[in-house]
């Protein structure tokens, strides 16, 4: 259990706040390990395919996006994105019938005391804890939704980028902007990119629609995508997409394997981050596998920052590798299998 997770029940364990009976209670951006009397009480939200498929397998019930309200707990763990975590807050509220009360936990480092001032400042009465280096705080919901977390929510919607123009929601990686990275990826598309293409960690889908305006001979593009929030984001971005490639989206975790043989060509621009930690090991996991997803003779092309050492399992599943651009900051290589 992290942290956060226990410091969320902390007020429940010290009596200073009812469990909810079964059915009664949401708990957004949940995780587990949860006891099964949590698990029977609470719906899960969780849009996160890993953190989703390890709820699932624990027994709760859990949807990738909260619909309904008139509950009467609102359970919170805040993340490192703050707008997110606000709107997170405002949804949770207005899911809550007059009398509910909501709990959020977050550790100090994601910024746990600045989000309570706000709820404080937005609402009123706020009571809180402090354990292992987070934050509880909880409050009761009045006859009806303020009007900053109704502000909050809405801002944490799916919208246009005022930067990009394209379909993105706070909380995303580079909800509003293009990603340096991708972008020299893109500069450095090969020309006899074709067939079938898979897109790789495609968030919002930058580089999938780029793929679609510079190489008209791909015949097929599957974005794999293990944020569903993202996946919706490209869906919107690629409603209209040009040629006549056709289009596939998987809400899907690339690190717990892909279809062998099934592509031409993979591109990506690989995670590699858990949190707030640097994890290489995912960027590995999305080599490997995109090895096995290639047919003989396949290539894969990916941009990385350029310290992190990926050559080694490169080579250790491909054929071949070529650096074909390198700055300070970022390499792109293709490698063949």
């Amino acid at each position: 259990m992290s942290d956060a997770l226990n410091a969320l029940f902390h007020p429940f364990a010290k009596g200073l706040l009812p469990r909810p009976q079964p059915g009664r209670g949401v708990f957004l951006r949940a995780e587990g390990p949860l006891d099964p009397d949590w698990r029977n009480a609470l719906l899960c939200e969780q849009s996160f395919k890993p953190a989703y498929e390890a709820l699932h397998r624990d027994g709760g019930t859990v949807v990738p996006e909260l619909t309904g309200d008139g509950y009467d707990l609102g359970l919170c763990l805040l993340t490192k994105h703050k707008t997110e975590t606000l709107a997170n807050l405002g949804r949770a509220w207005a899911a809550l019938r007059p009398g509910g009360v909501l709990v959020c936990a977050g550790g100090n480092d994601v910024g746990a005391a600045s989000i309570e001032r706000a709820l404080k400042t937005a609402i009123g009465g706020v009571s809180s804890l402090s354990k292992s280096h987070c934050k509880v705080f909880w409050a009761e919901r009045g006859d009806t939704v303020p009007p900053a977390l109704a502000a909050w929510a809405d801002a944490g919607q799916m919208q246009q980028g005022t930067e990009t123009g394209c379909w993105s929601r706070p909380g995303l990686y580079n909800w509003n902007k293009v990603d340096a990275g991708s972008a020299l990826l893109v500069e450095h598309f090969p020309a006899d990119l074709s067939g079938r293409v898979a897109d790789l960690g495609a968030g919002w889908g930058y580089l999938s629609l780029a793929l679609l305006a510079r190489a008209p001979q791909i015949a097929s593009l599957d974005l794999f995508e293990a944020e569903w929030h993202a996946v919706e984001a490209a869906k919107a971005n690629l409603a209209h997409p040009p040629g006549s490639a056709r289009l596939g989206f998987h809400w899907h975790d690339v690190a717990a394997g892909l279809p062998r043989a099934a592509f031409e060509w993979v591109v990506m621009n690989p995670p590699f981050h858990q949190g707030k930690a640097t994890d290489i090991d995912l960027g590995r996991a999305f080599i490997a596998n995109a090895a096995a997803a290639l047919v003989p003779g396949g290539r894969l092309l990916f941009v990385a920052n350029r310290q992190l050492p990926y050559e080694p399992v490169v080579a250790a599943h491909f054929r071949s590798q070529t650096t074909r651009a390198e700055t300070g900051l970022y390499k792109v290589i293709e490698a063949r299998v």
